[in-house]
């Protein structure tokens, strides 16, 4: 191994629930600018861990420590299939950021996937809890990928990830700001399944569809929209607050009438999307292009409604940047905490300070 280079894993799971993110990738201990994604793979959940993590908000402390150490071992398995099956044996660090149980800055943050038995069961020195030490510094402990937007990707404008979570990042011009807009593929995903469906593929079920204008006039006046940042959401208040609505309107409803009113659902969950998307790009001066990025920008409905919104343009990169930016900022979060550099940013989370983050287990 070249004494210049540092080779890492990352590891990410979002609240899509789609599955675990492995990106192994390359980086230069030098220079902060560089990375080479050689090998990734996403690990889809089973039914059983997808429904454990997707109640796992309301289970109690002693329950989420047992399924902690259970998706700590999880992880590990899942790392060590990925080394064998592609005869990985260059490896310095695994850098995992599990997966988000509560969100709730100022005051806690909680992810599961413990690093102690990560870094046992693998024999790799493992970085993980990378929110904690930024809410203890009075952040959001969110959005974090920025520092790779920053330094992996500042060619661009702006980089928008359509996870989840709908969050973005500016900053080719002075301070780097970023913050989550709105849910996106939480919303989606939720609603498809109405037609039995675990995502809206391509956009085939919301371009069916038709925008229900006071479910619309309802999540424009959402309180969070009209906050400024730093700002993040989680989940729970997600699917439980911000959009109960939705839930509301289709309550009651025969299955002959969720078939139908389905559609325009997903159109109206679009529409938001794109505008609350277009509201926060409209404010910023001489921004001539966006790369987006995540599960959403595979739904060319969605992409075709951002576009049309838009003023500059929206580029969607190679698949493997599409499907693993997340997890490769997270491998280079690791490999900045292991070089003691900041891998945090103040002017993104409201931190009393830049820092380096996560706990490093040798």
């Amino acid at each position: 191994m070249s004494s210049s280079l540092l080779y890492g894993l990352g590891i990410m799971s979002g609240t899509s629930l789609d599955g675990i993110d492995i990106c192994y990738a390359e980086f230069k201990k030098e220079d902060d600018c560089y990375f080479k994604i050689i090998k990734s793979k996403t690990f889809k959940y089973n039914s059983i861990w997808r429904n454990k993590l997707g109640d796992i908000h309301l289970k109690n402390d002693l329950e989420i420590k047992k399924i902690d150490l259970d998706y700590g071992i999880l992880i590990s398995q899942k790392i060590l299939e990925f080394l064998k099956d592609n005869n990985i044996s260059n490896l310095d660090f695994i850098s995992s950021h599990g997966h988000t149980v509560k969100h709730k800055p100022p005051y806690y943050s909680i992810q599961i996937g413990n690093g102690k038995i990560i870094r046992e069961l693998t024999n790799v020195t493992t970085i993980n809890d990378f929110r904690v030490q930024d809410i203890r510094l009075g952040g959001q402990g969110a959005p974090l990928v920025p520092i790779g937007d920053k330094y992996l990707f500042g060619n661009y404008d702006s980089c928008l990830n359509l996870g989840g979570i709908a969050n973005i990042s500016f900053g080719k011009s002075g301070s780097t700001i970023a913050f989550d807009i709105c849910g996106c593929n939480i919303l989606l995903n939720k609603y498809s399944k109405i037609y039995d469906k675990e995502f809206d593929e391509f956009g085939k079920l919301s371009s069916k569809g038709k925008v229900i204008p006071e479910l619309i006039e309802s999540l424009d006046s959402i309180s969070y929209n009209l906050i400024e940042g730093p700002k993040s959401l989680d989940r729970e208040k997600l699917l439980n607050d911000n959009y109960k609505l939705f839930d509301d309107y289709l309550a009651n409803k025969s299955d002959t009438d969720l078939k139908r009113i389905g559609y325009d659902i997903l159109a109206t969950i679009v529409e938001h999307i794109s505008n609350e998307i277009f509201n926060v790009v409209s404010k910023q001066n001489n921004l001539k292009n966006i790369l987006i990025t995540g599960g959403g920008a595979k739904n060319n409905f969605l992409i075709d409604q951002i576009k049309t919104k838009l003023n500059c343009s929206v580029i969607i990169p190679e698949e493997k940047i599409v499907d693993y930016k997340e997890s490769l900022i997270f491998a280079f979060m690791g490999k900045l905490r292991l070089q003691n550099k900041i891998n945090c940013l103040k002017s993104v989370t409201g931190a009393k300070m830049d820092h380096s983050s996560g706990c490093i287990f040798y």
